[in-house]
């Protein structure tokens, strides 16, 4: 009886310590993967503070200004391009429009 449970003992021993180093093993392989995934974190936030960079220089609105003088032939607009819309009435019968004919009754 002794002997059963010593070797019931060792075979159990021998499965835990398996399953220890199995699951070290995995630990281990997780931890590679997210420091690999904090590293390509960090790396994309470096990216866009960088983009976010750039941006602000390129919309400043002075260089934008003078792209615009140099590269578009704008000039001041002419009281006499500007064109007046009729007046319509404002609010939700301006949307509506009536129905001609039997309807109405």
């Amino acid at each position: 009886m002794m002997r059963h449970l010593v070797l019931i003992s060792i075979a159990t021993f021998v499965v835990a310590m398996l399953a220890l180093f199995l699951v070290k093993h995995e630990v281990r392989g997780l931890e590679r993967e997210l420091a690999a995934l904090e590293h390509e974190r960090q790396s994309h936030v470096e990216a866009i503070r960088v983009l976010r960079s750039e941006w602000s220089y390129l919309t400043r609105p002075a260089r934008l200004a003078a792209l615009a003088e140099r590269n578009l032939p704008l000039e001041p607009v002419a009281p006499a391009q500007v064109r007046w819309l009729p007046q319509r009435p404002v609010g939700p019968s301006a949307l509506v429009l009536p129905i001609s004919g039997d309807a109405e009754r």
